[in-house]
């Protein structure tokens, strides 16, 4: 709308009344100003995606030492799939020693989940998902803090400097090896945590477990039946029985035991 004061002799100044253009330019500015106020107020804060849940690769199995009021420690292991947990917990330094296995669904609070089935004050059932590891929050949800904050975490299975990728056996017992990728190999293959060797003909399948991240445990498993020459496949497959930890700089890995010279040395493949 176009305001016209009656007070101005518009004559006397001498000026021309372009009254289509002033109309347009009018129209113009307040078309402008409603589209702006309008946009302003039909603009929506969107929910932050940025959480544990939608950012984090936190599926998988969580293991630690949790602290115990009466016992020395609680080996915890936690496994997490889509909506579903396994929480198996042993109570170590007792004279009978308990463990107890629970399991169920699981719900999203923000950033931290619930374990449902557990009684309310019976012992804590909702954990933080934080980067490769979740924290055990205390009876009211809350985060631990003081001195013992870190023993209240459990450290994500798995090693990503070892997994999914394929080394070659360059030494067993002390014993450099002659072989090549495709025939002396071990290979941990994080998905299904079953690894795949070959010292010769065959192919060995074990399932295995790295916690925290140096900590090694290889089930008992099977091979194909070829008849291969010697005895380095028995050898190897001894060793796989008996390493309890591994090393790794990112391009040689070692299986070991204990603190002992290593069993077995590897170089990292570049495929």
């Amino acid at each position: 709308m176009l305001f016209v004061n009656p007070l101005i002799n518009y004559k006397s100044l001498n000026m021309k009344w372009n009254q289509p253009k002033l109309a347009f330019t009018a129209i113009f500015i307040a078309t402008t100003f409603y589209s702006c106020n309008n946009n302003n107020n039909n603009k929506t804060e969107l929910p932050d995606s940025h959480t544990s849940k939608n950012s984090l690769d936190w599926q998988g199995t969580y293991s630690g030492n949790l602290p115990c009021a009466d016992c020395n420690h609680i080996e915890t292991e936690l496994t997490l799939t889509n909506a579903n947990y396994t929480l198996i917990s042993q109570y170590i330094g007792k004279e009978n020693p308990l463990s107890d296995t629970l399991e169920g669904k699981f719900a999203w609070e923000g950033n931290n989940i619930k374990l449902e089935g557990i009684k309310e004050n019976e012992r804590p059932s909702m954990f933080k998902i934080e980067e490769n590891q979740v924290r055990q929050l205390n009876l009211e949800g809350k985060k631990i803090t003081g001195d013992l904050a870190s023993l209240y975490i459990l450290k994500k299975n798995g090693n990503l400097n070892v997994e999914d990728k394929r080394w070659q056996l360059v030494e067993l017992n002390g014993k450099l090896i002659n072989g090549a990728p495709e025939t002396h190999y071990i290979i941990f293959h994080s998905k299904e945590g079953r690894l795949e060797a070959k010292a010769n003909c065959n192919i060995l399948s074990n399932n295995y477990k790295i916690k925290n991240e140096l900590q090694l445990s290889i089930e008992i498993g099977i091979s194909t039946m070829m008849a291969c020459p010697g005895n380095l496949e028995q050898e190897f497959s001894e060793v796989l029985n008996t390493a309890d930890n591994i090393s790794t700089d990112g391009k040689t890995l070692t299986l070991n035991k204990a603190r002992m010279a290593p069993l077995a040395r590897f170089e990292l493949v570049i495929e």
